[in-house]
Parts: C-alpha cells; sequence; structure tokens
C-alpha cells in the first residue's frame, strides 16, 4: 500500500478568484476580504487573505496579506512558511512573494503583521500587464502555507471566488443640427439613477469642447465608470473617453471632457454625417455588494469547477467535463439514496435522513465544524436539524451530493436559501437567489425583500428594491405592499425614499 510523506499533505493551498476588480470602489488603505478557510493540515487553523486594490500607505501598489483568524483554533502562537502569488489565466505564477517562519498570534487584532503593502505596482497590474493579470476582469490569487522544511507537493486545495457586482447600461446618444450649437447649451439624457447633461463649452483658449456632466441621485452607488465613443458615418467605433468615478465625486457631481469640436469638424463627413454627432455611451456602477462563494475541498462545486480552476485548454476540459460530470452526479446520489457507507444522521423533527460526514464537511463549512472539533455531533452520529422541513432537508442534501437543483418553486426556493445560508453554502444560496430574482412577481417582491434583509444580502436585496420601482404602480396597490408597511416600516420607509427621488428627478 502506498504511503505519503510528510512533505506532501502537510499543507494547504487557497486559490481565490475576483471578478470584476477593475469595478471595484475601494479607496486607498481599504480591503476586500477573503472568505475565512480551515487548514486540516495545519491544526485545523483557520485563515484568510486580504487585498488592498487601491494601495495601502502608498496608491502606487497593491497591497497583498495573509492573516490568521483571531479566534481560530490551534496554539497561540503558530509559525509558517507561506508563498503569495498572482496568476494567469493558466495558472501559472506571474509574481511571487515567499516569507519563511513568520509567527502568527492568535488573538492579535489581525492576527498577522502586514507583510506585503507593497506586493506589486498597481500600474502594471491595471494597465501596463493588464491583460496576463486581469483576464476577462478578474484577479486570481493563491496563498500556500506549510509548517515543514520542504513545501508540500500534494497539498489541501481550497478555492474560492468573489464578485464585484456591477450593473451595466448603454445607450445612443444623437445630437442633431451639431454645426448649430452654441457655447452653454446642454443637451440632457437621463435614466432612473443618473443624469447626464452634454454641455458645448468654449474654453480660454478658445477651443470649443464637449464636456459631460454626471450626476447621480442615488446615495448607494460607490462607483461609476463610463466609456463614450463616436459613431461615424462607416458604423464604426472610436473611443473619445474613459472615466471613473466614487460615491463623493457623484454627489458633487463631475465633469470629463469628452472631445474637441475642431477633431470633428475636419472630418466632417465620417463623423458628422447629415450634421449628426451619434456617441455610443457605456456606463457601469456599483452600489458596494460583493457576493462571495466558497468552494470547499475534496468535492467542489461541480458547476463552479471551471470558473474558479480555469486552465488553458478548456475546450478539452470543457468536453470531458460534459461526460464526466453527470456520471459523478449519479454515482453521488446513489450513494445518499442507496446509504451506502453512510456514517452520520441528519435528523428533522420528523424523518432521518443517512449522510456522509467527509461530503457534508466538503461542502459545508458549518457541517466540517461540528465533525472537526469537540462538539456533540463528532461522536453522537446524528445532528438534530428540527428547524428544516423534511422537503428542505432533502432538497439540500440532494444539492450536497449532485450540485443541481429540480422542480423548484418559489416557496421551497425561499426555505432552501434560508438552509443555504445557515450551513454556509454560498453557491447553493446564490442558485436560490437567481431563482427568487427571475421569478419575481408584485406579489412576491415584498416577501423576497423581507427575506434578503434579514439574510443581509445587499445584491438580492438591491435586485427585489429595483424590481418594485419598476412595478411602483402594481406592488404599491397590492394587499401585500398594506401588510409590508406594517411589519417592516424602515424597508418600506427606504422604498418609498428611493421612489421619491426618482420622481423628483423626473424631467
Amino acid at each position: 500500500m502506498a504511503t505519503k510523506t510528510r512533505g506532501e499533505t502537510s499543507g494547504c493551498t487557497f486559490q481565490w478568484k475576483i471578478e470584476n476588480i477593475t469595478h471595484c470602489w475601494l479607496k486607498k488603505g481599504e480591503t476586500v476580504d477573503s472568505p475565512r478557510f480551515i487548514a486540516d493540515a495545519l491544526e485545523g487553523t483557520k485563515w484568510f487573505l486580504q487585498l488592498c486594490p487601491s494601495g495601502n500607505n502608498d496608491g502606487n501598489y497593491c497591497g497583498f496579506y495573509l492573516s490568521r483568524e483571531k479566534d481560530c483554533v490551534g496554539p497561540d502562537n503558530f509559525e509558517v512558511n507561506y508563498q503569495l502569488a498572482i496568476l494567469d489565466k493558466d495558472g501559472s505564477i506571474l509574481t511571487e512573494r515567499i516569507v519563511s517562519k513568520h509567527n502568527y498570534m492568535k488573538f492579535s487584532e489581525w492576527g498577522s503583521e502586514w507583510e506585503f503593502p507593497k506586493y506589486e505596482e498597481r500600474e502594471k497590474i491595471f494597465v501596463t500587464q493588464r491583460e496576463a493579470f486581469l483576464p476577462e476582469d478578474t484577479l486570481t490569487v493563491q496563498c500556500t502555507i506549510w509548517n515543514t522544511e520542504v513545501k508540500p507537493v500534494k497539498p489541501q486545495q481550497l478555492y474560492a471566488r468573489t464578485v464585484f457586482k456591477v450593473k451595466r447600461k448603454n445607450f445612443m446618444w444623437r445630437i442633431d443640427e451639431f454645426s448649430t450649437l452654441i457655447s452653454g447649451l446642454k443637451n440632457k439624457i437621463k435614466d432612473r439613477l443618473i443624469e447626464f447633461d452634454l454641455v458645448f463649452n468654449e474654453g480660454l483658449d478658445f477651443e470649443k469642447k464637449l464636456v459631460l456632466n454626471i450626476n447621480s441621485f442615488d446615495d448607494s452607488i460607490k462607483y461609476f465608470s463610463l466609456k463614450a465613443s463616436t459613431v461615424n458615418s462607416e458604423g464604426k467605433k472610436e473611443n473619445c473617453g474613459n472615466h471613473e468615478y466614487f460615491a463623493g465625486d457623484l454627489k458633487r457631481g463631475v465633469l470629463g471632457t469628452l472631445l474637441f469640436t475642431k477633431q470633428l469638424m475636419e472630418n466632417e463627413s465620417l463623423y458628422l454625417p447629415n450634421d449628426v454627432l451619434s456617441l455610443d455611451c457605456e456606463y457601469a456602477y456599483s452600489n458596494g455588494t460583493v457576493s462571495y462563494e466558497q468552494c470547499g475541498c475534496g468535492i467542489i462545486s461541480l458547476k463552479s469547477t471551471n470558473t474558479v480552476v480555469e486552465s488553458g485548454n478548456e475546450h478539452n476540459i470543457g468536453k470531458e467535463k460534459s461526460r464526466i460530470v453527470p456520471v459523478m452526479a449519479n454515482d453521488l446520489k446513489s450513494m445518499y439514496t442507496d446509504r451506502i457507507f453512510s456514517d452520520t444522521e441528519l435528523r428533522t423533527s420528523t424523518q432521518t435522513f443517512s449522510a456522509h460526514k467527509n461530503i457534508l464537511s466538503a461542502r459545508s463549512p458549518v457541517f466540517r465544524k461540528m465533525f472537526s472539533n469537540d462538539m456533540k455531533e463528532k461522536n453522537s452520529g446524528h445532528v438534530d436539524i428540527t428547524d428544516l422541513e423534511d422537503d428542505t432537508l432533502h432538497r439540500m442534501l440532494l444539492y450536497i451530493y449532485t450540485d443541481t437543483l429540480d422542480d423548484m418553486q418559489f416557496d421551497n426556493a425561499c426555505k432552501l436559501y434560508v438552509a443555504a445560508d445557515k450551513y454556509e453554502m454560498l453557491t447553493l444560496r446564490s442558485s436560490c437567489s437567481s431563482f427568487l430574482k427571475d421569478n419575481l412577481s408584485p406579489a412576491k417582491a415584498c416577501d423576497v425583500l423581507a427575506l434578503a434583509d434579514g439574510h443581509q444580502d445587499d445584491d438580492l436585496k438591491s435586485d427585489v428594491q429595483d424590481f418594485i420601482l419598476k412595478h411602483d404602480k402594481e406592488v404599491f396597490g397590492s394587499l401585500e405592499w398594506k401588510h409590508f408597511m406594517t411589519t417592516n416600516i424602515q424597508l418600506a420607509a427606504d422604498i418609498m425614499f428611493r421612489f421619491t427621488q426618482c420622481k423628483i428627478h423626473e424631467p
């Protein structure tokens, strides 16, 4: 029987993908934290990564840190070696830093000193080598931790994903009779959240230019970016300005020069066919919502495997995955339904479900804690789950084993969402959230808004609020809304405030 050397298994590798990183609203000194992860091979200690996208003290560099969770298990002082790296789309290391024999204390404020406030130049990551560092606007970082003399060959593998939620819109802006415009004249376009004023100005140098004035009347917007392009007579776009702004900028109103009229007038036939200027405007904004997806070790979410761990051979992997995933899901489902080698039971108030500790632990940090630490569930052979209905627990277990959701209805999606949140199954919670968004109706919107608020799900909450404002007459005239106003006073007040703001700023 083959044996594993200590160097093969005495470490942990945690890979973290951060999507929409260029739309991050964090300012200098502010960090985004990874989901916490437990290194089983390192005495069950808990860790997390911190990234300073806009720099810590020096805004020219990104900061990158490894921190130990201050309330985790394990010794008070723990000495480890670790490597922090940024990966390309194929998983190859672009840049790395290695620290040897660093002592992490258990009860310090951060659990560590900040090792790399100047990990890498921001310009290199976001500008000069952006294609390599940020494929599809995703930054992939990796941390390997070990406490032996030799870096482990086959460390425990963990994966997670963080998404900066961004909403994107675009519109075509036509300015007729462009040659007759006079200085100071405004051309206005407004959507529900942002107001755009295109102003024809003449500067001190008598150079005429188009200036875009942007105002936001939604206090929740933390980041805004705009890309404007001229559309010439051949239908081709030419970029004439990229601008990005943060919350404070938008409240004051911001100006951005798009282009100078001299450039247009020198080639009227190309840029001003029939004396019409056409601008294609694409903008993106974020209200500060971040979603997290934690993928455990051993059994990784079948749907997100190729998303979290990408490869240069993605086409071949896709073909192989199409064959392997259904087979694996069916095999795991058989283990659950046929109770093959089950070693624990989950008990509701009326039914008992057989399961496997290792599979539950791989899919849920809460189950992992139950079975790893000195808790009653570790040795009792059962887990009491009396707050879940039989159908909800059965659906949750099917998802744990097969990564699928069958015959979803609105009510059981809400119940499954609550269960997923309780057991920290973020991929399941995300799937339930997507189902609820896709199946919103005026009659159900209030219930989902209360659900999202109760579970601090800003992403779902924002989408439901947008839905209510879009269907204001149906929602505000319903019995559900009347009841909602009496049971959720603050939430109702927030909605009415946003509704009033929209009406005030209507042209």
